[in-house]
């Protein structure tokens, strides 16, 4: 799994990030805030400026021809990056609406950071007239950036504090993402650009009195009186700013004081909950809490009408569909509906029926008879989720104008049973949804089209419906693009800034797939969607589930869509289409990894026969790794099997066998233990319906080889 270095560099608003934004641009602040000290310590800070006070100039005047003109020469490295980033992205076919917005963003994030950097180094020089100012200046720089960064908001939570932050464009931060990471911090960005400007219009009021308070004025106390306005300014533009954390904060914290410890019991199959007292300081629980049972039942059939009102609130209809039986024996229906909707009113038989709300929690008192068993809700709601976990903040669900992110997990639609959706700590529970797959049919009014984890279908402008049955119903939207297969029901729906290298490889997929039909009597049914999306720091807090099945489709976080190279991404395409798996195993207990090997076999039988040697060995180090420096005997007796089924296809290959080989794949393929269905969760690595052990992979092959030969010598 080596990292591509031209994948790396192929995705343009990343890679601008990771580089410019983030880091180079913090180098850029420094010098910065230097040429803001050589402004004043060139001729305000030495001891010959004292006669240019008898010059008819204004301090006002002075300091501000040195502001404006230090200010437009930095811009000259905004106009540099703006104008290089265009260029790029128009090369690129980036929309030109896409490209704009972006520039905008970070053109005036720019030159806000230029701002209060020019005026802070220039007031330390004014305090401070020796040559200490630069130490000064230095820590200031490094304290404003990336110490603030590490050891203040990361380790202590204290995001209330990043404004202070001189940059504001974080390491680690969902800026980084390209889709919907920009309007994600919208309305943070806004409330600290108001922040900073007031402080740099108050830092430079301050130099100017400064300034004026070494000889007598005659507007002395007109600065004197700006300098409070600008104060009291300052201190009004925080408390928007602090209001702000102060909300999402609080609203949290409560998320938090409502949720359980979730533990795993001895038995490693149930879940526990436990509420405070706190776990030990080791982590462990004193003892089991409470069996944690959610109460799930099956769901026959969802009806979702959403209307997106006022860009970021969502009026949702839902009809629910359950079996007569679920309704006949209960006296209550448990639903799970995200807490930041409101419901306006639950129906049975279009005649209201009561029901009592706690948290993320509804239940529903059932009427004595019902004539059809479907339950309708109607909630509205702002869709804007915020959670962090360990100092690091997380987008669990968004919507506002076309841009949407609704993961199933967040219970924007009402789940069976009573599930949490965090634990005490803040993490996102991966295991919220449904027991079994349900039928959907959505009605999605919006600005953009919509992509889900069903078949989606646009009816009319600004009206898109999806169909089709999951467990796990997301929906995504915002500037996304679909690669479409030539040959087969496949897609993948990603950012257009990944649109290239996507339809590469959608490319290399195609010819790999009908390969491989050509030799396979069994019809291949394929992925549905293979969503390549900036996740990170979106989805949930847990980092090591941003990727995995959502029943007929595949989530691969576009950080690892970058990471991983090409070997490995067409080993990862093909397998999850062909097997729907996309097992790595290293051989834990018996047949996995010999499992594991027979489902890469496919891929390197591809790449084997195409000549494609350094992809082929590149495949197998994959899954197993035999050095010829290392006597046989030190590797375990499952490491030699499948080591040694990589060597038969290769010499059979060799030796003018290719027919036989594809036929035992073919036959492996046709057998009952390859699963026909989709896995509905999110594991990263998932075990494979039944393995497949050496012993019945040899059987095959001497079966295969010996009808080859007996048919070679029959036909001599």
């Amino acid at each position: 799994m080596n990292t591509n270095q031209e994948g790396i560099h192929g995705n343009l608003y990343r890679t601008t990030y990771e580089t410019t934004h983030s880091l180079i641009f913090i180098l850029v602040t420094g010098l910065c805030i230097l040429i803001g000290v050589y402004l004043i310590r060139r001729d305000v800070g030495n001891e010959s400026f004292e006669w240019h006070q008898s010059f008819p100039v204004s301090n006002f005047i002075f300091i501000a021809a040195k502001f404006v003109s230090a200010l437009l020469y930095m811009t000259i490295f905004t106009v540099l990056m703006t104008a290089t980033y265009f260029l790029v992205a128009t090369s690129e076919n980036i929309a030109i609406e896409e490209t704009i917005a972006i520039l905008k963003f970070f053109f005036i994030q720019y030159e806000v950071t230029f701002l209060i950097s020019l005026s802070l180094g220039m007031l330390l020089s004014v305090f401070i007239k020796n040559r200490f100012v630069y130490l000064i200046a230095f820590c200031a720089w490094m304290f404003g950036t990336l110490f603030m960064e590490i050891f203040i908001i990361n380790q202590g939570d204290l995001f209330y504090l990043k404004v202070f932050h001189l940059t504001y464009l974080f390491v680690d931060s969902v800026l980084i993402n390209g889709t919907w990471g920009i309007q994600l911090m919208k309305e943070e960005i806004q409330l600290q650009r108001l922040f900073v400007t007031t402080v740099s219009a108050f830092l430079l009021v301050l130099i100017i009195f400064t300034l004026n308070m070494r000889r007598p004025h005659q507007y002395d106390r007109l600065w004197r009186g700006l300098l409070i306005l600008s104060a009291g300014l300052v201190l009004l533009s925080y408390l928007p700013y602090a209001s702000f954390w102060n909300e999402r904060m609080r609203g949290f914290n409560e998320i938090k004081e409502e949720s359980p410890f979730m533990t795993s019991g001895q038995d490693g199959e149930y879940s526990y909950m436990t509420f405070p007292p706190a776990p030990q300081t080791n982590g462990v629980l004193e003892g089991e809490g409470a069996l944690y049972q959610p109460d799930r039942f099956d769901i026959k059939e969802y009806d979702l009408s959403i209307d997106q009102q006022n860009e970021d609130s969502l009026d949702v209809e839902a009809r629910l569909t359950l079996s007569e039986t679920e309704l006949s024996t209960r006296d209550v229906i448990k639903l799970t509906l995200n807490q930041t909707f409101k419901v306006k009113n639950v129906k049975i038989d279009q005649q209201p029926v009561p029901f009592t709300r706690s948290n993320d929690f509804i239940t529903i008192s059932l009427p004595d008879q019902t004539n059809t068993p479907v339950i309708q809700l109607n909630y509205e709601g702002t869709y804007k989720l915020w959670a962090s976990n360990y100092g690091q903040e997380f987008y669990p669900g968004y919507v506002d104008r076309n841009q949407i992110i609704m993961p199933s997990q967040s219970a924007w639609y009402p789940l069976p049973g009573h599930q949490y959706l965090y634990d005490r700590n803040g993490e996102s529970q991966t295991n919220v949804g449904m027991n079994n797959r349900a039928e959907f049919n959505v009605t999605m009014n919006g600005p953009s089209p919509t992509f889900g984890t069903i078949e989606e279908f646009q009816s009319s402008e600004g009206t898109y419906k999806l169909h089709g049955k999951t467990a796990k119903l997301d929906l995504y939207s915002g500037d996304l693009v679909e690669v479409t297969s030539d040959h087969f029901p496949f897609s993948i729906v990603t950012t257009s800034y990944n649109k290239r290298r996507a339809q590469t490889l959608m490319d290399e997929l195609d010819e790999r797939l009908l390969y491989t039909e050509h030799y396979l009597t069994k019809e291949i049914e394929p992925m549905r969607h293979l969503f390549i999306l900036p996740v990170e720091n979106i989805r949930w807090a847990n980092y090591m589930r941003q990727q995995g099945f959502i029943d007929q489709n595949y989530l691969l976080s576009e950080s690892s869509f970058y990471q991983l190279d090409e070997p490995y991404l067409m080993k990862l395409f093909l397998q999850i289409n062909l097997l729907h798996d996309r097992t790595e195993i290293y051989g834990y207990d018996e047949g996995e990894l010999v499992t594991s090997t027979i489902l890469s076999a496919y891929t390197y039988l591809y790449e084997i026969d195409h000549g494609n040697e350094e992809n082929a060995s590149a495949i197998k180090s994959m899954v197993v790794t035999v050095n010829d420096a290392i006597p046989i005997e030190n590797y375990s007796e499952e490491e030699i099997e499948a080591n040694r089924i990589f060597s038969m296809i290769k010499t059979a290959v060799e030796s003018g066998k290719e027919k036989q080989v594809k036929e035992v794949l073919n036959r492996i393929y046709s057998e009952e233990w390859i699963d026909p269905g989709f896995p509905s969760d999110f594991s990263l690595f998932r075990k494979p319906s039944t393995l497949i052990l050496f012993e019945e992979w040899a059987r095959i092959w001497d079966e295969v080889m010996q009808e080859s030969q007996t048919r070679k010598e029959k036909g001599s």
